[in-house]
């Protein structure tokens, strides 16, 4: 890894955002309500509203800064306002810190940033290439030409990318080395070892056996139907979480529906484990999971 700064700077208490009571809970979406204008807002689990009053919301020319989220939605990465600092925002303590050596500059306008589960990592894509950074010792290695980090492995050991034919890698990060190859990109499981990933149209979920180099299943498991599914993630415990969307157009009482779904790999059942609606008042929301 090539090391850009080795001084660790934690910044607590700084920008602490309106209703921080809320803060608490995994982040559902994040955006903009109402008009197109700061602050960037995030919407929690139990309903309440998080104002990040500290984040960087545009770039250049109204286009908006770049946000993420991590996959369970406990953490949120962003530029700040004044120092321009990267940085990684726990919604459990509210603690802030900064990701050593990455500040905003012009070459930032147009970046892209996607964070790993517990935060340790962070993806930041500028024009054609991408990096991914250690937030704790600001190290980074670049991803090689042509590849896109796609999801990590829940405890971040392994990181998946894919090329522009979805073709996939996984690599280690520690130290960064490509482990093994799969066909198709998704939400890589625990371990490395497993890919869950959407079949054909969308129409089931499939497992790759990463060592083995062949399906895990003789045949893909179902999706709930009447909706379009979105998102997979595996959450730490061996069990996949599917994630299906039905858009505002389609949905009485309005705003658009999103649903998750708790799959046991081994049975393939499904069941519903929760869902949430986001109002048509919130603009280009994300929404936490993996990158669609």
């Amino acid at each position: 890894m090539s090391v850009c700064v080795v001084v660790v700077v934690v910044v607590m208490g700084t920008g602490v955002p309106a209703r921080a009571g809320g803060a608490r809970s995994p982040v559902r979406y994040a955006g903009l309500d109402g008009c197109v204008c700061a602050p960037w807002k995030l919407w929690v689990r139990g309903g309440r509203v998080v104002s990040l009053t500290d984040a960087r919301v545009f770039s250049r020319d109204r286009q908006r800064a770049p946000l993420a989220l991590s996959p369970n939605g406990r953490y949120v990465t962003y530029f700040q306002r004044g120092d321009g600092a990267l940085v990684i925002r726990e919604m459990a303590t509210g603690e802030i810190r900064a990701v050593p050596g990455v500040k905003w500059s012009s070459a930032m306008r147009a970046a892209r940033i996607e964070l790993s589960p517990g935060g340790r990592y962070v993806v930041l894509g500028i024009r054609w290439g991408h990096r991914i950074l250690d937030t704790y010792s600001g190290e980074s290695v670049p991803v090689p030409p042509g590849l896109r980090p796609w999801s990590f492995s829940p405890d971040a050991r392994f990181v998946l990318v894919v090329d522009d034919s979805f073709q996939a890698g996984i690599y280690s990060m520690s130290p960064f080395a490509e482990w093994g190859r799969v066909p198709v990109g998704g939400a890589l499981g625990p371990d490395g070892k497993t890919v869950a990933h959407f079949t054909a149209r969308d129409a089931g979920v499939g497992l790759w056996d990463v060592s083995a180099g062949s399906a895990l299943r003789r045949g893909p498991i179902p999706v709930p139907r009447g909706s379009t599914s979105t998102r997979l993630r595996w959450n730490g415990k061996g069990l996949l979480d599917l994630q299906t969307v039905t858009p505002r157009r389609l949905r009485r009482g309005g705003g658009t529906r999103y649903d998750w779904y708790r799959v046991a790999p081994e049975s393939g059942r499904t069941e519903r484990i929760g869902g949430f609606a986001v109002p048509g008042s919130v603009h280009n929301p994300i929404i936490t999971g993996l990158t669609p």
